[in-house]
């Protein structure tokens, strides 16, 4: 009965002209207030129960000013919405999962973030209003965006076709603020946008800006990003420019610069003999990791790798959390100074892998910038070692008829030492799992060789339906990774080239 006199209630007060606002309203966030070109108030906060509504307010003060809200839950999850209301209470605008675009009057305004699937999840919120002022086509001709420690972000475009952007920063005179040290600059947008991205630095001696790194792909999609350690009062400018061919233009895109802190490796390391020390993080002293950073000064780092027993070592780079696809080369060294291994591109990433059986004893590996690029490589070296079973091939194993029989359980490491000759241009194997496994079948040079061939694998099921293939991961070698269920299966290695003898060895593992 009290529910219905409240409905009721709400009926007469619609029917009298009386608005009301959707929902009640806690006391909102105040974000600050747009006075100025080139703003951006941005907050990491969290839904924490199923239904939770978080508010926000901030200030207006010039007519037809055009304003920008965006949220981004964790990996980009699906669901979360930005509502825009007046101080009153009344609706504006929505956006889900995407940017909210607004022209406002002089006022306070106020945001909801909100799960429209009442999930419980951490999220950021970025509202800002800058926006490209042409012509900004040169660097005397830049916008200018002042002083950068906190983020920023504008929406620009590159039209006509052809047209080039330039921004003008500079860095505060007592440095970046909350213990960060770099910057991240990069360009987002709609999947199809792909730009490059050059930045420069003013020169104290030249009284010019210079060129000092730039970037084409390493963003999302075909989105460009560039990361620098920033100093006080350094001058920077960016250039922003269209790469796709035939040039179309870009209709809208966003720049973000934003502070960062990331983690340096301890210089100087740029030799074998000042090698820092890889210590393990595993109780066993069977894995190891650490960060560095390479830059246009210091473009290779090494470690000294102590392996206590003989296994198979994987040894890899990948980038510090969250900051992109970057190229580094990776190479493997005796203490001596011999090479044992070296990668460049592994598989779909510009980073680098290398797999290979080392005797107890010590090692280095080096980390080098694969391509002078960028102002900022932040890489994440690891490296494992595992017990591995090794067994020669048996011949004849040239058909999937005559395939070798080999018994691996999953988890452990195999490695067959195996010949592609020139009679048998294919080699055959078969194994037999009991039960659903993540495998990674994968090609290298025998063990003690540097020399790279030009292998195929090929994964068949029990019918000889192929599964899987792959030519060239690792420079000519080949890797697949599966998970397969119970059952039979063969995997063929091949020679990319007929004519073409040489020794190598098929490694067997979990991911």
């Amino acid at each position: 009965m009290k529910n219905q006199r409240l409905a009721a209630a709400v009926v007469i007060l619609v029917l009298c002209g009386v608005v009301l606002p959707l929902v009640a309203q806690s006391d909102p966030v105040f974000l600050g207030t747009f006075s100025e070109s080139f703003t951006t108030f941005s907050v990491v906060a969290a839904l924490t129960h199923p239904g939770e509504l978080d508010w926000y307010s901030f200030n207006v003060t010039d007519h037809d000013s055009t304003i920008y809200a965006l949220s981004k839950g964790p990996d980009d999850e699906y669901g979360l919405r930005t509502l825009l209301f007046d101080d009153k209470g009344t609706y504006i605008d929505a956006a889900e999962d995407q940017i909210l675009k607004v022209t406002l009057a002089i006022g306070t305004y106020k945001i909801r973030i909100d799960s429209i699937k009442s999930t419980v999840q951490s999220y950021s919120l970025v509202v800002f209003n800058g926006i490209e002022a042409e012509s900004n086509d040169g660097i005397l001709e830049s916008n200018v965006l002042e002083n950068i420690d906190r983020e920023t972000l504008l929406v620009a475009s590159l039209l006509p076709p052809g047209d080039a952007d330039f921004f003008r920063f500079e860095i505060p005179e007592g440095g970046l603020s909350k213990g960060n040290n770099a910057l991240l600059i990069e360009t987002t947008g709609a999947p199809a946008g792909d730009t490059v991205l050059i930045l420069y630095r003013y020169s104290d001696v030249e009284q010019r800006y210079l060129p000092i790194a730039f970037d084409d792909d390493s963003g999302d999609d075909y989105w460009s990003r560039v990361l620098l350690l920033a100093q006080p009062r350094e001058r920077y400018a960016v250039r922003v420019e269209e790469t796709a061919y035939p040039l179309n233009g870009i209709n809208e895109y966003i720049l973000l610069i934003a502070s960062l802190a990331l983690s340096a490796d301890d210089e100087p390391n740029d030799t074998l003999t000042q090698a820092g020390i890889l210590v393990p993080i595993s109780p066993d002293a069977s894995a190891w990791r650490i960060d560095g950073l390479l830059d246009t000064a210091d473009t290779i780092d090494f470690y000294e790798l102590t392996i206590e027993s003989r296994a198979l070592v994987h040894i890899w780079t990948e980038p510090q959390p969250d900051m992109g696809d970057f190229d580094t080369l990776l190479t493997l060294y005796t203490p001596s100074g011999d090479r044992l291994a070296n990668n460049d591109d592994s598989g779909d990433s510009s980073w680098s892998r290398i797999s290979v059986l080392l005797d107890a004893g010590t090692y280095y590996v080096a980390v080098e910038a694969s391509v002078l690029q960028a102002a900022l490589v932040p890489y994440r070296l690891q490296a494992v070692a595992e017990d591995v079973k090794m067994v020669p091939e048996s011949e004849p194993n040239d058909t999937v008829e005559t395939a070798e029989l080999i018994e691996w359980a999953g988890g452990e490491a195999l490695l067959i030492e195996a010949t592609i000759g020139l009679e048998d241009a294919a080699d055959s194997f078969r194994f037999v799992l009991s039960e659903e496994t993540p495998v990674v079948f994968e090609t290298g040079p025998k063990s003690g060789s540097t020399i790279a061939y030009d292998t195929t694998l090929t994964l068949y099921d029990e019918d000889l339906t192929e599964l899987a293939n792959n030519d060239d991961f690792s420079e000519y070698w080949s890797r697949i990774e599966e998970t397969l269920s119970a059952g039979t299966y063969y995997i063929v290695v091949g020679s990319y080239v007929s004519d073409e003898s040489f020794e190598y060895t098929l490694v067997i593992t979990a991911p």
